[in-house]
């Protein structure tokens, strides 16, 4: 045993057995230096109490910084990493609560605010993820910005609501709960779009191909197209086009009335009557052909037996007439016979055994001036340039009147402008006692030369 002879002897020992070769030991006031410490049993730290034990434990050193292992708080307290061996793990009342790659099955609460990659995630109650993500099990409901979703699963953006839930039996709903339209998009387009006045558009102006193929059945109280395609009715491998287009359904007992295309000849058929609106008309090679009060002018031929009341009748052959005809009108050519009146266009002649006898043009002419003495008798009163001929009198002429060359006119007084020659007569339309008849030209002028004759008695 060595033996510090420079310091005053204290010692005492009960079972020291010292078999050091060098010096490994060394005792100081409250201190014992060591190089190797080893225990057979627990190493203990004794005190009167544990405040005593505050800040004992294992302390390791470099001579100006230490890092321990102590107790502290009655807690265990290390400033130090603990690392464990790969195969080992943390534990508290022989329970694992932390091992290398796994969270013990005891540890039901955390505040982790970031996780890696999970496999599975399993959450017994309610649950917020990134602040965007609510999951409610109170009322069994998810959110994706919306901590109050409408339905089972309530997705939130530029605040519109989509929902995914059901609020009926056998019924799921999948839509906006918001005054929103919605879209069912691919490739970024979208392919069905539903207005949130219930309209639906499917394809959008960029797919005007857009194809809508159903299967089955498709049930409508209406069909409206804004697009001028066609209903194209296709040929299938099994099925050809015959028998296929429009059928209305109606009771058992009453068959189905139909509008579809049929063979020999190949030609559309109808069960009931077609009924087109006045103004319409059907029409072959874009003619109309017959409407519904007229037959398109392409209709030549036909084998009708009878025939209504005839506005025109224009025949270019030859014509027969067994009974009488009667209208209101008859056209030949330029000439026309309508009613009370006959028309002509241009001029209008009456002839008798090829000589002309009334000749009606920009002058009307009656008789055949190659037989002037030919007679044209009058019966009754006849009027010149009046409307009716005066009471009791045979032959009424207003205004001027010429026989034989010489002018008659009435007047109050001789003409005092215009050219007359002489014989022309111009009698008095207010003769008085004393006053004359009229006055005749004696000579021919403008006026000419006027005298009075016929002198009136007083």
């Amino acid at each position: 045993m060595a033996l510090n002879i420079y310091e005053p002897m204290k010692f005492r020992s009960q079972g020291i057995e010292d078999l050091a070769t060098k010096e490994t030991l060394v005792i100081s006031n409250g201190k014992i230096t060591v190089d190797v410490v080893e225990s057979r049993q627990s190493v203990n730290f004794a005190d009167n109490n544990f405040a005593s034990l505050e800040g004992k434990g294992l302390r390791w050193t470099d001579g100006n910084r230490s890092k321990n292992f102590i107790y502290k708080n009655s807690e265990i307290y290390s400033d130090i990493s603990v690392n464990l061996a790969e195969e080992q793990a943390f534990k508290i009342s022989d329970v694992n609560v932390l091992s290398l790659n796994e969270l013990g099955s005891s540890v039901v609460k955390s505040k982790l605010r970031e996780v890696g990659t999970l496999r599975s995630l399993k959450v017994g109650g309610s649950a917020i993820i990134g602040e965007f993500a609510f999951i409610n099990s109170e009322i069994n409901r998810i959110g994706i910005n919306t901590d109050s979703p409408t339905g089972a699963l309530g997705i939130k953006e530029n605040n519109v609501e989509i929902v995914i839930g059901s609020d009926k039996t056998k019924t799921a709903q999948i839509g906006t709960v918001s005054n929103d339209d919605l879209e069912l998009i691919t490739d970024s387009h979208s392919r069905i779009h539903i207005a949130r006045t219930g309209e639906i558009t499917i394809g959008d102006e960029r797919t005007l191909n857009a194809v809508l193929r159903v299967n089955g059945k498709i049930i409508a109280s209406e069909v409206e197209t804004e697009r001028t395609g066609s209903i194209i009715l296709k040929e299938a491998a099994e099925d050809s086009i015959y028998g296929k287009g429009l059928i209305w359904k109606t009771g058992k007992r009453n068959p189905n009335r139909q509008f579809v295309y049929n063979p020999s000849p190949d030609r559309f058929w109808s069960t009931d009557i077609i009924d087109l609106a006045a103004e319409k008309y059907f029409s072959i090679e874009n003619n109309m052909v017959l409407s519904m009060n007229r037959l398109g002018h392409t209709v030549t031929d036909s084998s009708l037996t009878s025939l209504g009341v005839l506005k025109e009748l224009q025949v270019a052959g030859d014509a027969a007439v067994t009974r009488k005809i009667s209208t209101s009108r008859i056209e030949i050519g330029r000439f026309a016979i309508d009613e009370n009146r006959i028309e002509s266009q241009k001029q209008f002649t009456i002839n008798q055994n090829g000589t002309e006898e009334l000749k009606i043009s920009s002058n009307i002419v009656i008789g055949n001036s190659s037989d002037p003495n030919r007679p044209v008798t009058v019966y009754g009163q006849l009027a010149v340039g009046a409307t009716n001929p005066e009471e009791g009198v045979s032959f009424t002429v207003e205004g001027k009147v010429s026989l034989g060359g010489k002018k008659f006119e009435t007047g109050t007084s001789a003409p005092q402008n215009g050219s007359y020659i002489k014989g022309d007569i111009v009698w008095n339309t207010d003769p008085k006692a004393g006053d004359y008849i009229g006055w005749v030209c004696i000579a021919t002028g403008t006026p000419g030369a006027w005298l009075p004759f016929g002198g009136i008695a007083r």
